[in-house]
Order: structure tokens, then sequence, then C-alpha cells
């Protein structure tokens, strides 16, 4: 019996319907013959095979379309079929479409010909009334027993079928159980329907656990493109997550951290404590971590969260390495090389030895010592240096040694903790040499540094660590010396104003920059050169040199050397009425003593002693090439240039 109908009853309602006679009222359930009518008008084929299979292309893209279906239901199936069915009868999952995605039967019942099968289209349009497909189309779970299937071919089974919704309620599939007629029970329909719970939950719990993944790979795409490192701790004092640039930042592998207690990685400088309870937050602390091979100090700031419930949850600390604070301040403030070897000027032969010697210290790593009168440009020299080292995108710090404080000199090059002497910083201060940490110091006028600093920074030379005042932690640092002065430090070493093993650990590449006067032949390129800034800051494009003042100014000693050069145009620049700077816009000392040495001349007199002196210096004084070049006897080359005082400038050769 299958409730009150017995098998005849439906069979002999099935072959009534069939014959289109009346169906006896009770012989059969309505909603099995409302199936029927539906069947009917699909123009489903009641006697005939009506097996449709979909192609193996077309299945493997119904499985992929349903693989949060197939994911979340495959474990429940295998239980299903092998631990509760004893591997007995037919399991399928059909999607939406009722259409066979996976199926597990015994080998007897899978070779019946209208066995259920991956790719069997089971809906009621193709296959008439059947678990699978009035299912789908009830949206109800429903037991069909024998002869109430439409095809009478599948009046060998029993089909116990529950619908599959997800969270949002929306059709995803249909669980069936099949066997043959004889072994239907009761109970198999509540089983199938607790099992399609099962399933709906699973899903449910697949889509939360795939929307945390979400977050959490959302989170740390976040914590890895924030350029500081991060870590995550919570109120045990446990680290629970770390970002890629902390990693990097360490040398260290991730699960060396994660799950390890902060204390480990910062032995001092933490209260977790004072942060969860007290809510004592850092901002921008110094704090040093305990690293196996090395040391590292970064400035850290902390932040808590709290869960839904306002209780604290975690504590965040981000850091940065004290060298990157540093750097950044350094660019902020400018303290970066700006010049280039190729914006040194000038083709003298004197100069363009000092240029080869400093390429070739921008090559090396050792200390530097640039000496030369004031104004000759050591310090761009450095710069250029630096830019061509491998150091160019590290600090560039410039230190004045002859104009520091002798109070504060130490400090100032050096560091202190706070509270280390009356009017210091709470937080302390990092030194220079911190500041230039990976970078290059340039020490100007090193020679006037006092006797006890010279001894403090021959010991960061040779020891590479600098100790602030105030603390007995020194902080390794890298840092190329590049010192410059004006002084023969040689003779300040015999004069013991200047420590010997200082000397000699920064002589150890040396380059002098020579004066204007070794150089005169780039005397007028500089003009030119300075002429051109010149013009672009005034915006006085028309400015020119009158020609007698351009030759007062090649022939003026410029014992200031570029420094004064630049000046002297600069102020000519401002003071000059029409755009040409005379003789007159030139200061007195100039004009004065550039007059004696240059007799009254008239205008083609000028022209001519110009001549000259351009002709020689393109013959690096050669008198007789230069006398070629402008068609006259090497005797009156000389007569001219005792005429016009050329030879003590030019020289000859």
């Amino acid at each position: 019996m299958f409730g009150k109908r017995s098998k005849h009853d439906i069979k002999k309602a099935w072959q009534d319907f069939q014959n289109n006679k009346p169906v006896g009222i009770g012989h059969v359930r309505e909603v099995i013959l409302d199936s029927w009518e539906r069947s009917r008008q699909y123009g489903v084929n009641a006697l005939h095979q009506n097996k449709q299979l979909c192609s193996p292309e077309e299945l493997i893209n119904r499985q992929a379309k349903n693989i949060i279906l197939l994911n979340a239901a495959h474990d429940y199936l295998e239980h299903l079929y092998s631990k509760i069915l004893n591997s007995q009868g037919v399991v399928v999952l059909s999607d939406a479409e009722g259409t066979i995605i996976f199926a597990l039967g015994d080998e007897k019942t899978m070779r019946k010909t209208t066995a259920p099968e991956p790719g069997h289209d089971c809906s009621e349009a193709t296959m008439g009334t059947n678990g699978v497909g009035t299912c789908l189309a009830l949206e109800r779970p429903i037991q069909i027993w024998a002869a109430e299937h439409y095809y009478q071919g599948n009046h060998i089974w029993y089909c116990s079928s529950a619908p599959i919704f997800d969270p949002a309620g929306n059709m995803l599939g249909c669980l069936n159980v099949t066997g043959t007629s004889e072994s239907v029970h009761a109970h198999t329909l509540g089983m199938v329907l607790g099992m399609a719970n099962a399933i709906e939950r699973q899903i449910k719990i697949n889509q939360i656990t795939e929307e945390n993944q979400k977050v959490i790979r959302k989170q740390e795409i976040i914590l890895n493109l924030i350029t500081d490192g991060v870590l995550i701790v919570d109120p045990t004092g446990k680290i629970t997550e770390i970002n890629q640039h902390a990693l990097q930042m360490f040398g260290m592998a991730k699960k060396e951290i994660v799950n390890q207690p902060i204390s480990k990685l910062i032995p001092s400088g933490l209260d977790i404590d004072d942060i969860f309870i007290k809510h004592r937050m850092l901002k921008n602390k110094e704090i040093d971590f305990a690293l196996h091979d090395k040391d590292l100090s970064c400035s850290v700031s902390t932040a808590i969260s709290r869960n839904e419930k306002g209780l604290l949850e975690n504590l965040i600390l981000t850091f940065t390495p004290s060298k990157n604070i540093h750097a950044l301040v350094n660019q902020v403030t400018g303290s970066w090389a700006r010049y280039t070897f190729e914006q040194m000027i000038g083709h003298s032969s004197a100069f363009q030895e000092a240029i080869r010697q400093g390429k070739l210290a921008a090559l090396a790593n050792s200390n530097v010592l640039i000496t030369g009168e004031s104004g000759t440009g050591k310090e761009l020299m450095s710069q250029a240096i630096h830019n061509a080292s491998n150091r160019f995108h590290k600090p560039f710090i410039i230190i004045n040694c002859g104009a520091l404080p002798r109070g504060l000199i130490v400090s100032e090059l050096f560091g202190y903790e706070g509270g280390s002497f009356t009017g210091s910083k709470k937080d302390g201060n990092p030194g220079k040499f911190e500041l230039a940490d990976g970078g290059t110091i340039f020490l100007d006028e090193i020679g006037e540094l006092p006797l006890d600093v010279q001894a403090t920074l021959l010991r960061i030379i040779q020891h590479k660590v600098v100790n602030r005042i105030g603390s007995s932690k020194p902080k390794p640092i890298d840092v190329r010396i590049i010192a410059a002065t004006n002084k023969n430090l040689a003779e300040e070493v015999l004069n013991k104003t200047f420590r010997q093993d200082l000397f000699y650990r920064l002589n150890v590449l040396a380059i002098n920059m020579p004066s204007l006067r070794e150089r005169k032949e780039d005397i007028e390129i500089l003009i030119n050169s300075t002429m051109d800034r010149i013009k672009k800051q005034t915006n006085k494009s028309s400015l020119t040199i009158e020609s007698q003042t351009m030759v007062l100014l090649k022939n003026h000693e410029w014992p200031g050397n570029i420094r004064e050069l630049e000046n002297v145009l600069e102020r000519a620049a401002n003071i000059c009425e029409d755009s040409v700077i005379r003789c007159s816009d030139l200061p007195n000392y100039i004009t004065e003593k550039g007059f004696k040495a240059v007799p009254d001349i008239n205008i083609i007199e000028q022209t001519e002693m110009t001549l000259i002196m351009d002709t020689l210096r393109e013959t690096h004084g050669n008198i007789r090439r230069t006398a070629e070049k402008l068609g006259i006897a090497r005797n009156t080359v000389y007569r001219k240039m005792k005429r016009y005082n050329i030879a003590r400038n030019i020289g000859e050769q």
C-alpha cells in the first residue's frame, strides 16, 4: 500500500488517464493528477522511451555553473549513499532546470535504461511526472511511487525528492533518491528532506566562509599596500597578523612571527596592559626590535580596534624604520644633493683632473677629503660624488663644522636621549650621523672641529656606530664621509690642532679643487653660464656684458673664486640701467685695479686685443700657431701682447 492507495489503484488510475477515461475518485493523489495534466500538455509520450542526455560539453558547463551547489552537497551525497542507503539505489542531484549534474548508484540499478544518470534531463516537460521534475515544478518535497510516474518505463521506481534553495530563497536544484518500487519506505522522504536542509545550511556556511575569506583577502591586500610595517596583536599579547613590509623589514618568515608573543619581538618599550587597559596609545615612539641577526630601530604608533559589542579586540602597531623617517625628513627639508658632474663647468686641465678624480671617488665607498680655497666648488664636488655613487637615493647631510656652536657640536652631530641635559627634548633627538644613515655626510670646514669632537668622529669612522648623549647603547650606522677644508691639514697636524689618525682616516681619496687663478681659461665659460642663470632669475633675457667690462672680468684675479664671480655678476645685473652691464656696474675694487692693468685704448685697439686673447686661448698660448691664425708675424704677436699686457694673463709657450 502507498498511503490509502494500492499499487493496483494507482495503476488503474494511470490507465484510465491515458485512455482519456475519468479517473476514479481517491485512486490517485490530486498533486499527481495535476502533474499528469501538465505532462500531457507538454506532449510527453507516456508509452515510449523519452530519455534525453545533454552533450558532455554541456554537462561540464552545467556543473561549473552549479559549483557552489556541488561543493556543498558532495560529502552529504557520499554519506547518504554509502552510510544510510548502504550503497543501494541511486542518489542524484539536479540543477534548477532538472538536468542531473551528479549521480551515485549501485551497478545493478544504474544498468537499467530508465535509471537517472549525469546529463539526464528529468524535467516534467521532458520526462513527465517524476521525482526530480515534479519536485522542481512544485518547489516542495514529494515522493512519487510506481505508476504515479507519467512514463510507463519509470513505473518500476520510487522517487523521494526535495528542493534545495540558496540563502536568498532562489531555487538551486533537487536532491533525489531513487529505488525499485518494491523497496519504497515511508521514512525515505523525511531523510531526503533532512539531507536537503543540511546542504542548504552548508551552502550558507560556505557563503559566509567565502565572504569572510574575501574580507580577509581584502584586509591582506590593504595591509600589504601600507608602506609601513604593520603588526596586529590580540589582548593576550600574541601576534595574529603581519604584513609583507614588516616581514621584509625584519627579514623573517611569517611562521616565525605569527602566534608568537609581542614581547619576543619587542623586549622593552611596549606595555600591552598600558595600551589595552589604560588606553595609553603610542605616537611615533622610537622602539628597538630584537631580531636574531640585527637590531632595528623603528618609530612606532598604536591603535586599537573594537568588536561589535564595543569591546577591545586588537592592538594595531604601525612602525617605520627610523632611517626611513630620517630620509623623509631630509627630503622635505632639502637635505639632498642637487648637483651632478654634468653641471660642473670648465675645460681647463686642472679642473678636468679634479672631475676625473671625483668620478673615481664616486665608484668607491671610501672617505674623501676635498681641499681648495673658499668658493672653488668643494660642496658641489661632494654633491656630484654622492649623486654618481650607489648612495644617490639616500640622504645627503651637510654640516658646516665652523658654524656649529661649541656647546652643541656633540649633540648636533651624534644626537641625544630625552632628559640628557637641561633643555633637551623629552623624546630625545637623532644626530646628523643618524639622519645620514645609508647616505653621505658632508663635513665642510672639517679643520674647525675641536680636538675632543675629532676623537669621537674617529671612533664613529672606525666602529661604524654612534652613541647618543645619555645612551649606552650604540646604534649601527652606514655613512660615507666626505670632508672639505681650505686649510692645509698636514700643517694643522704638525701644529697639533688636527689629529693625525683622523687625517689619515679622512684623506683616503684626496681631491684638490683649483682656484680660478689656476683655470683662467674657464672664466669666460663660467661668466656665460652664470649670466644664463641670472637672465632666468631676473627675467632680463636681453642682458649683456659690454666688451670692455668683459675684459675687466677676465683679467680680475678672483680671490673669492666662483662665489665671488657669481656675486659680482648678480650685483651688476640688478643695478645696470638698460640691460647692459658696464664697468661702472662693477665693484670699485675690480674697476680700479683693472683700469690700471689695461692701458687706455680705443675701440679698434680693444677689438684687436680681444681677438689676440681669444686666439691665444684657442692655441693654448702657442705663439707660432696664434700668428698663423691671425695672419701676422710672430714678432707682431709679441709686440701686441706687450702693448696690451697680455703675456702675463695667457703665458708664453
